[in-house]
């Protein structure tokens, strides 16, 4: 009696186990939804809940196909060590202090307000022009669909509220990708300084791998500052910039 229970008991186990990381998937991506703009990251997220949940429901099923529960394990462990990856290399980092600027990429902003993700890089460069006075600080991203002024301005004025001198602040206000971070934010220091300028640029940890390969292609040689990202958005920004660094390698 007891050996035909224990493999019902290993199945509703799985099930349970299945449904609960479900929904906690399902809830985070409604979290982030609701406290930052929708992006791709928070559909990925919606991706992975709604097939916990199938697998939950279906697991009697799907148990006996082995291919689909290897490459089940597989996808996982690849998004795990991908993202263990990234977040090694986010974490090092490599500014000196002795930069002539630095460079804040931009995220999501609500009305005028920066989103936490944002909150955060701008810590960060109000940190370092503590220690690096005189550097200029590029402010860079344009608006979204979601957002009442560009990003460049919620920036702006979040770092003259936190006393940086507003002859520090380098207005970029129309990029809409990393790329253009960098290139507008380019031609905005050559009104500044000389080519071969020294610049830093202030990202998250989980950005920085793929933002220093967009740096180089702009034609910049820049260290990096990270910033650390609250632990609810792990999942949608880890599996949407795994997303974004496999697109980029693949572009070339």
């Amino acid at each position: 009696m007891a050996i035909r229970e224990a493999p019902v008991l290993g199945t509703w186990l799985t099930r349970g186990l299945l449904f609960a990381a479900g929904l906690a998937f399902a809830a985070n991506a409604c979290w982030l939804a609701v406290m930052a703009n929708f992006t791709l990251g928070t559909a990925l997220v919606l991706a992975v809940a709604l097939g916990l949940l199938v697998g939950a429901i279906w697991f009697p099923a799907l148990r006996g196909r082995r291919w689909l529960n290897l490459a089940a394990i597989a996808v996982t462990a690849v998004v795990v060590a991908f993202s263990c990856f990234l977040a090694t290399v986010g974490n090092w980092d490599t500014v000196d202090y002795d930069e002539q600027a630095v460079i804040v990429l931009g995220a999501a902003v609500h009305g005028r307000e920066p989103s936490v993700i944002l909150a955060g890089r701008l810590d960060r460069a109000v940190a370092y022009h503590h220690r690096n006075p005189t550097a200029r600080i590029v402010v860079s991203g344009g608006q979204g669909a979601q957002e009442d002024v560009p990003e460049a301005v919620a920036m702006r004025d979040y770092l003259l509220a936190r006393g940086v001198a507003s002859d520090r602040i380098v207005l970029e206000p129309l990029s809409t990708s990393t790329e253009e971070n960098f290139r507008f934010s380019k031609a905005a220091l050559a009104v500044y300084f000389q080519p071969g300028m020294k610049v830093a640029f202030i990202t998250d940890d989980f950005h920085v791998y793929r933002a220093e390969r967009i740096a180089v292609r702009a034609g910049l040689s820049a260290t990096h500052l990270s910033s650390k990202p609250p632990w609810f958005s792990w999942a949608a920004n880890y599996l949407r910039e795994s997303v974004a660094v496999l697109a980029d390698w693949f572009a070339g």
